[in-house]
């Protein structure tokens, strides 16, 4: 499984003192280092500007906007450099006089203000190296009037943040007073040394995340990833090829290894989503599965669809009897129900097989969750809300909320939305960053409950990370359609077609 860390503001000021510290690098050339990768990985855009405006701030990021400024000026760029006060950090003390000896001067925020206002539109690309990672709200009155300028002037066609945009703060974007939550709108960020935590969902667009790009400068990743200083969270990447190819059924293969699924869902009128969820599992390789349905109608719309299918009016307290229980090692339940099924509260799971809770089974707050090994809830924002008694304006604030939900529960929860986030009972979590607008329709989250649990049935046994990862991986294929706004009937056709 491809996975990456993602390190907490906190926890990538840790990894730079270990590189100057366990490494012998100086903070003078670690600043170097992110200075010249920005300026080689972007080499392609700053020739779009008439101008590069770098704007720095008091601290280690505006040492490193004071040598892009550099690099950007010996490499022949037409280069302003801009401070909010002199630099206070050692190593950004050396670029910020490397610049003033070959600029001949720093402009300070009048200077700012007074260009901006004679320069013509859309002819600056401006750097944001203000703030950092450092920063902590609110923002000071001068903070505040500077960002709104980089993000209202017609001047900036282009805005850059280095490591992160100035202001930005997902803990604060549920709070009312705008200084708490103003930060630069940026066209994309350049993180240094980690992938940040606190970047992930970066949006001032309704799901409109903005790109993100990694640039290695030699910290100490790899050899220094221990409990005492990093948390556990993963950033997954996509695995197409491979979500495909452990789908495919092999020669020799029968209706029980190649998988077997019991779905529970499909209250009176809402058939539909339980017929969804069993129809990715079955299509797309599935070798036997069963409905069980409180509606009195669902055998005849089963049927009515094929007659090779099974289903049955029940209710959740009488599956464990039915002979079918015992031959699956996946359950589905939630899907078009409207209430927590009776019975589901503290029910024990059997070892060896996992259980997927989706819609009407992901209870209100304080409701007792069924007990297991492998209990997977895949809630949206709301169902979340409704699930913990607390509002969640960011991934970060759902995180806090999940990783002590998840422990104390020992459950999983996949929270879908344009950034998706699994949590684990272990304290690990991984997130999913790949938003798909073909996905914003009624019937896909019936459709990802069927095919993780045609990913979990497989005869191979997968983790839960890894059968999320595939399942996802599988399900953004989707992009590829050229429906602008398919249904998710069309969705899953597209899906069964790249098998």
């Amino acid at each position: 499984m491809k996975y990456l860390p993602l390190f907490t503001n906190k926890e990538s000021k840790t990894l730079d003192s270990l590189a100057i510290s366990s490494l012998g690098f100086s903070e003078q050339t670690l600043m170097g280092m992110a200075a010249l990768t920005v300026f080689h990985a972007n080499e392609d855009l700053w020739k779009t500007a008439e101008s590069i405006w770098v704007v720095c701030g008091t601290g280690g990021n505006g040492g490193d906007g004071y040598a892009l400024a550099h690099f950007l000026f010996q490499e022949g760029y037409e280069v302003k450099v801009f401070q909010t006060a002199p630099n206070k950090n050692n190593a950004g003390k050396l670029y910020e006089s490397l610049v003033k000896s070959t600029f001949g001067a720093i402009g300070n925020l009048e200077d700012f203000h007074k260009e901006e206002t004679q320069t013509k539109e859309d002819s600056v690309l401006v750097v944001d190296a203000l703030l950092g990672t450092g920063f902590l709200s609110p923002l000071t009155d001068e903070h505040h009037d500077l960002i709104d300028t980089i993000n209202d002037s017609d001047v900036f066609f282009y805005r850059l943040s280095l490591d992160t945009p100035s202001g930005w703060d997902p803990h604060s974007l549920g709070q009312n007073e705008k200084k708490n939550h103003n930060f630069v709108f940026a066209d994309s960020i350049e993180e240094l040394g980690t992938r940040k935590w606190e970047n992930v969902g970066f949006i001032y667009e309704k799901d409109n995340l903005i790109p993100r790009y990694y640039e290695a400068i030699g910290f100490p990743i790899r050899t220094h990833l221990t409990e005492s200083n990093f948390s556990k969270r993963f950033y997954l990447e996509s695995e197409p090829e491979k979500a495909i190819q452990v789908l495919k059924r092999k020669n020799k293969a029968h209706k029980y290894s190649v998988g077997s699924a019991l779905f529970y869902g499909g209250g009176k009128g809402m058939e539909g989503a339980i017929l969804l969820s069993e129809s990715a599992f079955s299509r797309l390789g599935g070798g036997i599965s069963k409905i069980f349905s409180p509606s009195q109608t669902i055998t005849n719309l089963v049927l009515k669809e094929d007659l090779s299918k099974m289903a049955v009016t029940s209710d959740f307290q009488t599956i464990v009897n039915d002979p079918f229980y015992a031959k699956t090692k996946t359950l589905v339940v939630g899907p078009g129900l409207t209430a927590y099924p009776e019975g589901l509260a503290g029910w024990n799971l059997e070892v060896g097989k996992t259980l997927v809770l989706d819609a009407g089974a992901i209870p209100n707050f304080g409701t007792k969750l069924p007990i297991g090994e492998r209990v997977i809830l895949t809630p949206h924002v709301g169902e979340l809300n409704r699930l913990t008694g607390k509002n969640h304006n960011s991934i970060q604030e759902a995180y806090d909320t999940l990783i002590p939900f998840t422990k104390e529960n020992q459950v999983y929860v996949l929270l879908k939305s344009f950034v998706s986030l699994l949590v684990c009972p272990d304290g690990s979590s991984y997130v999913w960053e790949s938003p798909n607008p073909k996905l914003a329709t009624m019937g896909t989250g019936d459709l990802l409950s069927g095919i993780l649990a045609r990913y979990f049935s497989l005869e191979i046994d997968l983790s839960i990370p890894e059968a999320v990862l595939l399942a996802l991986s599988f399900l953004d294929h989707s992009k590829q359609l050229e429906e602008p706004y398919p249904s998710a009937n069309q969705i899953l056709n597209s899906l069964v077609e790249s098998l």
